[in-house]
């Protein structure tokens, strides 16, 4: 019987503190006074969804609610936002110097931020004296390639990780997740998963982060193409595998209208083009993340003559893990992953290089 009502005991305790919730006041200024009477939301990071509304007056904001969880949350007023930690107590949001204030995860959230900037800008320092030194990208990108994968990237992955583990039920793990997975490969997102905890591992943004690396790893160099359709520039059902795997190299450049470090890379295509299209090389474009009407009017405008599939609803970017275009990847004529994230002289170097005994 004793054991009982201590279990029973420990049970509502544990159900008191899974419904625990803590008071929150958000405040604010504007300097604009034409947001007086119109609405600001709360958004939460991790779905996205709106938490809390309040009208503004006198140029001022306050949200007053409570909270169970501390998320990491934004505010927008025009072009002007604030991100911040939904914190217990008082949080002064600054939607100019995107500074919050007034609670301790606040505080580490701005400390979060303020060291990974100085890691990142010792690395764009060091990056700006190497192409003094060396102007040709030859020169300079192999270099930079070096000091990043050696100085800027352990220091970098090594401080996240530590604010990730230290942070794994609140927000400021959250933004430290979301910046490890921007810097770390498979193997070291492979690493962290046990670090994380239950709460980060709820989170839609967290198993979102994890698919794309599942991803990754499913389409790593040497792996099979996997296949994906879309349609052809009039509008006719077109698939990677009509491509891929017919006995040619393929270059696959995934890309947008808007885009434009993809557009600088065009240049680049069309001279790999030019030089490799009687040879047996194939380009195709994969215009995703984008409008049909722009992609059509961009491939006119930048004289792509190379064969283009039209994937509107990213599915090209989910299944090989993609976060970013221009994003590039070479297959053999099995259809195997060669290379993948080329870029300019490399990309000119490695297709080079297969395309020697054609």
């Amino acid at each position: 019987m004793k054991y009982y009502f201590s279990l029973l005991a420990c049970l509502v305790s544990f159900i008191a503190h899974a419904q625990t919730t803590y008071s929150y006041r958000v405040e604010g200024e504007l300097t604009d006074n034409s947001f007086n009477g119109k609405m600001l939301y709360i958004m939460r990071y991790d779905d996205n969804r709106y938490i809390d509304s309040t009208r503004v007056e006198n140029q001022k904001f306050v949200f007053e609610g409570r909270t169970a969880i501390p998320s990491f949350c934004r505010i927008d007023a025009g072009r002007n936002y604030g991100n911040f930690i939904l914190d217990e107590g008082t949080i002064k949001v600054n939607l100019y110097t995107h500074v919050p204030t007034g609670t301790k995860l606040n505080e580490a959230f701005n400390k979060t931020i303020a060291t990974v900037d100085s890691i990142r800008k010792k690395g764009f320092a060091h990056l700006a004296e190497l192409k003094k030194e060396k102007p040709n990208a030859e020169d300079w990108q192999p270099a930079w390639a070096e000091y990043y994968e050696q100085k800027i990237r352990p220091s970098l992955l090594g401080y996240l990780k530590q604010q990730i583990i230290s942070n794994k039920d609140n927000g400021v793990g959250e933004y430290a997740f979301r910046n490890y997975s921007m810097a770390c490969n498979t193997d070291e997102m492979d690493a962290l998963q046990p670090e994380i905890g239950n709460w980060l591992n709820s989170l839609k943004t967290v198993q979102a982060i994890k698919a794309r690396f599942e991803a990754l790893k499913s389409t790593a160099v040497g792996k099979p193409f996997v296949d994906i359709a879309g349609e052809n520039t009039e509008g006719k059902e077109t698939r990677l595998s009509d491509f891929v795997g017919k006995g040619n190299y393929v270059l696959v450049d995934m890309w947008a209208s808007w885009c434009a470090p993809c557009r600088e890379e065009i240049p680049n295509l069309a001279e790999i083009y030019n030089t490799y299209k009687d040879k047996g090389l194939v380009i195709l474009g994969i215009a995703t993340w984008d409008k049909k009407d722009r992609i059509i009017k961009a491939i006119g405008d930048l004289n792509m003559t190379w064969p283009q599939l039209l994937d509107t609803r990213q599915k090209v970017m989910e299944l090989y893990g993609v976060n970013g275009i221009p994003h590039i990847i070479l297959f053999a004529p099995d259809g195997t992953i060669v290379a993948r994230n080329l870029r300019g002289d490399e990309m000119k170097q490695k297709v080079a290089e297969i395309m020697k005994d054609k």
